[in-house]
């Protein structure tokens, strides 16, 4: 019998909007047992009291972290010890940090050496270094498309809005360099192999950017993913293996 996988939840109460709450346990209870649920801020703080109700809504632990001094890292300090004793301490093969601050990037780093499996969850407005330290980066937003040059919303403004109908403008859903990239992956893999099957992409381009993910695309699997990226890979088409569950993409023959 396959064992299943325990899961750490520790989110940074301080940048993470309570409204996300949900989608984070959500998330969490895809990747196996949520064993641990630990959320960390110094509840002193009236930006955090949205936080409150949700603590005991989902069971989860309240770690108090009072402030020493301005703008000082204790709350993120607080969570990476955590981390590290759970890490040594508890039997977790899934950490689902929820936070957007980029100064957990180190940690990330340390636990995926130790083969853990790491997953980020936060805003948009986030550094891509940070979401590519992890395993997988899911947006807590209600999976909206990926926008570069999007700005960080305004305070009272972080509700999900709805999938537009049609498909935005193409550097609303793939700036220039995922383009670039995801071409490049799928003409090597087409040159080596004549198709290039929807799981070598996903694999591939995750190894770049941990957030090509199909949820923040708005789409719950990688084939809805790409039939909605066909538009922006028009000298491909979409092909399906025998066995009638594989799909790959070859380039068209030209006319």
């Amino acid at each position: 019998m396959e064992k299943i996988s325990n899961v750490a939840v520790l989110i940074d109460a301080e940048n993470v909007p309570s409204s996300g709450a949900k989608q984070i346990f959500d998330e969490a209870s895809n990747y196996g047992n949520i064993l641990v649920k630990r959320i960390f801020a110094d509840w002193s703080k009236t930006s955090v009291k949205g936080w409150k109700e949700e603590v005991n809504r989902y069971s989860m632990t309240a770690e108090q972290q009072f402030e020493v001094q301005a703008r000082k890292n204790t709350t993120d300090i607080a969570l990476i010890i955590q981390a590290l004793i759970i890490l040594f301490e508890k039997d977790v093969d899934v950490f689902c940090i929820a936070a957007g601050d980029s100064d957990y990037t180190r940690l990330v780093r340390e636990l995926r050496e130790r083969d853990k499996t790491v997953i980020g969850l936060g805003g948009r407005n986030v550094n891509q270094s940070y979401v590519n330290a992890f395993n997988e980066f899911i947006y807590l937003d209600g999976g909206q498309e990926i926008k570069p040059n999007e700005k960080k919303p305004a305070a009272g403004k972080n509700k999900a809005q709805p999938l537009p109908a049609a498909l935005p403008a193409e550097q609303e859903i793939l700036d220039n360099k995922r383009k670039s990239d995801l071409h490049n992956i799928i003409d090597r893999l087409i040159d080596n192999n004549g198709k290039a099957f929807f799981a070598q992409i996903s694999s591939e381009m995750k190894q770049k950017y941990s957030d090509f993910i199909p949820k923040n695309f708005g789409c719950n699997s990688f084939k809805k993913m790409m039939e909605k990226l066909m538009p922006y890979l028009k000298k491909y088409s979409i092909g399906t293996a025998p066995d009638g569950t594989s799909m790959y993409l070859y380039r068209r023959e030209k006319k």
